[in-house]
């Protein structure tokens, strides 16, 4: 010990040990997504991409092939878009594994919350980052955008990227998928975004529209109808942004995204797709503050609500799956605590770092529950108590109850006879 502490690496070694116990905290597995509040707590330290577009505007398929898969027409399949399988090492051998997130032909949105994963941008593992998807912000089960179950969604929606996007702390871009690059019209509900990103981010401390980049998606590089006065239409489409949005001083970056593929390329194939640009873009983003989101208010403040309501039904939902683990993982860390108090001679015990008083133990009680999740220790004892412990106990609470109930109402008659 003496010559560790002389040597300095004691102090190295104290750094590693909190860097990995850290690392087990967050989530950090590759091409997984992760959905609830408490995994946006947990989000690893990477560049962070928030991808926001309303339904059908291919958000999915260009997550697809930002996180390494290939998205291929060809002869063998009729000029069929299918996906180009990924292979992933699982030991000594190589597996097929599909894309991971779900892309059909839909009237309303695949995603249905707001979710994350990280991913090596391109397949590059040298290019790690964390992809924010949402659900498509005009979805809500084919209602019209002007009427009042739309707005509904579209608050529940908003009110859903509020929440996680606060747990996150901080993104690094915002991408806007535009559509139609062909008649260059933005969908309302697109706007309606905008401005909600405008003001959510009034409080950030720099401006968020210099964090923000629009995306023509669906611009294959095999194809040519897209590319008809394109620059044109990016002005004139900055200058609309700006017409409805005082606030965005910014020259908002305007890149063509396709994530589709032709087999074998055509001659007049390209590198045009955006994708370095948009690479680029993001190493050079600074991180914008997302802690200080500004609350919903007035009306808004009920959807709010049906989010919150949502978040804690799917912690106890969590809860029912896991919370025999949880409740284990606990009891060894309180037999362990226990053996170290009462069973090791005092020496012995010292060494463990068993110090006089309960603060030891509230700190490592503490540390494991953050360790496993705050909402997952509180739903997992909550589920355990209502499931098991409640059922078994209600008789003799209400016994008890009772019993006090008919007390009080005893002491009460003895003390007004005695006034009498």
């Amino acid at each position: 010990m003496q010559d560790l502490l002389r040597e300095g690496k004691l102090g190295e070694i104290a750094r590693n040990a909190t860097a990995a116990y850290v690392s087990t905290c967050k989530r950090t597995e590759k091409d997984k997504i992760y959905t609830t509040l408490e995994d946006f707590t947990r989000a690893d330290s990477k560049r962070r991409l928030v991808v926001i577009g309303c339904t059908g505007s291919g958000k999915s398929t260009l997550l697809n092939a930002m996180a390494g898969w290939r998205y291929v027409q060809s002869a063998e399949t009729d000029y069929e878009f299918r996906w180009k399988q990924k292979t992933k090492q699982a030991g000594d051998a190589s597996v097929e594994v599909a894309p991971i997130f779900e892309t059909r032909a839909a009237t309303d949105s695949v995603t249905k919350k707001t979710s994350y994963a990280n991913i090596e941008y391109r397949g590059d593992p040298e290019r790690e980052l964390i992809v924010v998807d949402t659900p498509g912000h005009d979805d809500p089960a084919g209602n019209d955008i002007d009427s009042k179950a739309a707005r509904d969604a579209l608050g529940e929606i908003a009110a859903d990227l509020h929440n996680k996007l606060k747990a996150l702390g901080h993104v690094h871009a915002i991408l806007v998928l535009h559509n139609d690059v062909v008649s260059n019209r933005l969908n309302p509900a697109t706007y309606q975004i905008l401005k909600m990103v405008d003001e959510k981010f009034s409080k950030a401390g720099r401006s968020v529209w210099d964090h923000v980049v629009i995306g023509y998606s669906k611009c294959n590089a095999f194809e040519t109808t897209w590319r008809a006065s394109l620059e044109s239409k990016k002005e004139n489409l900055r200058k609309s942004i700006k017409d409805k949005i005082s606030s965005c001083t910014a020259k908002i970056p305007v890149l063509t995204l396709g994530g589709g593929e032709i087999e074998p390329a055509p001659p007049n194939a390209d590198e045009s797709d955006g994708f370095d640009k948009l690479w680029d873009f993001l190493q050079c983003a600074e991180p914008l503050d997302t802690s200080q989101l500004q609350p919903f208010e007035g009306a808004d403040v009920k959807w709010q609500k049906m989010i919150d309501a949502k978040d804690e039904a799917e912690a106890k939902a969590k809860a029912a799956l896991i919370y025999v683990a949880v409740l284990v993982k606990l009891g060894m860390v309180l037999a362990t605590l226990f053996w170290r108090h009462h069973m090791l001679p005092s020496w012995m015990s010292l060494l463990l770092l068993n110090l006089p008083g309960v603060v030891d133990e509230l700190l490592i009680l503490l540390v494991f529950v953050y360790w496993v999740g705050p909402s997952d220790v509180m739903y997992s004892v909550k589920h355990f108590y209502d499931g098991w412990v409640e059922p078994k106990a209600r008789p003799y609470i209400q016994m008890v109850t009772s019993t006090l109930q008919g007390g009080s109402h005893g002491t009460a008659g003895m003390a007004k006879a005695k006034e009498e």
